[in-house]
């Protein structure tokens, strides 16, 4: 056998397993590296999701009930345990982006609710006019104009209610109780058609704030439901 081509061949033979070594070693870290991209870019995806949930939050803040909360606060939860799973591959600015937005959230869940905050006096007078009409000095309703009032007051409810969220209700009960009052203390001028007529209207008021509880509640138990991807 030539030596020299024995040499070679060998030499040959061990540039060649050097070459195969050195490709597997890039193979794998390209492999590694592009893992490692997907796997930011799927966290930088989820924070993007996570920030349009948080504008919509914000948008309706004013009118959220404390009976949604528990319903959003979930919602919250999972959406910043996934970003939390794979924060360190955020870049710098999105990590601040995500802290600001659990602290954004945060002073939005210590706020209270629309529905604690006390009704206002001028907003309720203003109501009183457009749902009591000329019997909104509530005061000098007299008796025989007690059942026209509770009327009106009806069909102005019954005009307006399709549009109403859930602080106009309170604000039309409020209303509803003051003139119950005011009955209260004429009620001995009342006839028996009247008593019978104005219970009916008000039994027909707390069904349709009834329906719309309940479609609060439907929507609230929908809210919590995981989301469909």
């Amino acid at each position: 056998m030539n030596w020299k081509a024995l040499a070679l061949t060998i030499a040959f033979t061990g540039m060649v397993q050097v070459s195969a070594s050195a490709q597997e070693v890039k193979s794998e870290t390209s492999q590694e590296v592009k893992k490692e991209s997907t796997q930011e870019s799927a966290t930088e995806q989820e924070l993007k999701q996570f920030k349009e949930w948080m504008r919509l939050q914000k948008d309706k803040v004013a009118t959220t009930t404390r009976a949604e909360w528990p319903s959003i606060k979930s919602d919250f939860a999972r959406q910043a345990d996934k970003i939390e799973s794979g924060f360190q591959t955020l870049s710098e600015k999105s990590k601040s982006d995500f802290l600001d937005l659990k602290a954004t959230f945060h002073e939005m869940e210590n706020r209270p609710a629309y529905d604690e905050i006390p009704l206002e006096a001028e907003e309720v007078r203003r109501r009183e006019k457009e749902l009591l009409g000329k019997f909104s000095n509530v005061q000098t309703i007299k008796a025989v104009q007690m059942r026209e009032a509770y009327i009106f007051f009806l069909q102005n409810v019954r005009a307006k209610r399709q549009t109403w969220i859930p602080r106009d209700w309170d604000y039309a009960e409020y209303i509803l109780q003051n003139l119950g009052k005011r009955k209260a203390a004429v009620e001995s001028q009342l006839t028996t058609l009247d008593e019978i007529k104005i219970r009916s209207l008000v039994g027909e008021f707390y069904t349709w704030r009834g329906g719309q509880e309940f479609k609060e509640k439907q929507k609230a138990r929908n809210a919590a439901k995981p989301s469909q991807k």
